[in-house]
């Protein structure tokens, strides 16, 4: 039946509540079973009454060109499309404020257990290097000197602080294998330290 012809599509027009308790009545189920093909029971229950409260306050604009279910089951699509969308969207904002709040917490001065670990796994590489090329490896990497610094505080050539770093790199590579991305993460920013 053409909505023309409907006779409870005419009273909801002109605004009839007990036309809206019969279309509620008759379509509620259904719409609701519908939605929850898109969303969980509980909010497809939200979702079809939202949809109920839409069609009715906006009854006086609406014109339904075939027929009135097929109108109120595409608005429940449209509505939980829309929600899963917007879902969408929070739980990617989530996991960007996540990020954040991860990226934030090591930029606090806030240890964590992995970062104390990975200070102590350094120390025990650390120590394993010459007393020369530990030295040198701390100007260039920890207090940030260049390599024409060191060599005139220490009194050597550059071409030999090369080669302490170079050496003090070897070893750490070789004892810091499984570690050297979380390292250069968390102590150098993304610097380059291997």
């Amino acid at each position: 039946m053409t909505n023309l012809n409907n006779p409870l599509y005419s009273k909801l027009k002109a605004g009839n509540k007990n036309a809206f308790q019969e279309l509620f009545e008759e379509y509620y189920t259904s719409m609701y079973f519908y939605a929850c093909k898109f969303v969980d029971d509980d909010l497809a229950r939200d979702l079809v009454h939202d949809v109920f409260m839409i069609f009715w306050q906006n009854k006086e604009n609406i014109t339904i060109k075939s027929s009135l279910s097929a109108y109120l089951f595409r608005m429940v699509r449209n509505k939980c499309l829309k929600e899963i969308e917007r879902q969408k969207v929070r739980d990617d904002y989530s996991t960007e404020s996540l990020n954040l709040d991860e990226l934030a917490y090591y930029n606090d001065g806030i240890k964590s257990i992995i970062e104390l670990e990975l200070e102590e796994k350094l120390k025990k590489a650390m120590d394993k290097m010459p007393d020369g090329c530990r030295q040198v490896f701390v100007m260039s990497r920890f207090n940030g000197l260049k390599n024409k610094e060191i060599a005139e505080q220490l009194g050597i050539s550059v071409k030999a602080v090369e080669k302490q770093i170079t050496k003090s790199l070897k070893i750490l590579r070789l004892e810091l294998k499984e570690y050297l991305p979380l390292l250069v993460y968390i102590y150098f920013n993304g610097r380059d330290f291997l």
